[in-house]
């Protein structure tokens, strides 16, 4: 399993104006991680929340980073919804964000 260090600009939707039936994402900023393909257990997991496609984990080591479900998440040109983020912040181990994140087609 290959982990590589990488930077993702987060993206939200924001509220469509009155009228609109245009999504609009606003970049809120970048996050820096550890970015992996999910292990065979972690791709249980997805399947089992509705990840059909190309599902990975990306660990952040500041928990106060602003994140979000169904935020995007853009690495190397990618785009990736955010499927499901699990907040670890315990005294005895590392503190950090799981984030599993699904490759969207066609990006």
């Amino acid at each position: 399993m290959v982990k590589k260090n990488k930077t993702a600009t987060i993206k939200r939707l924001t509220p469509k104006e009155e009228g609109s039936s245009v999504k609009t994402w606003q970049e809120i900023g970048t996050i820096n991680g550890l970015f992996m393909p999910l292990s065979e257990e972690r791709a249980q997991i997805a399947v089992n929340i509705g990840i059909i496609g190309k599902g990975y984990d990306f660990y952040i080591f500041d928990i106060d980073e602003d994140i979000q479900e169904s935020d995007r998440a853009i690495i190397d040109g990618i785009i990736y919804e955010v499927k499901g983020i699990k907040k670890y912040d315990v005294d005895s181990g590392l503190k950090h964000l799981e984030v599993l994140i699904e490759e969207l087609s066609g990006s």
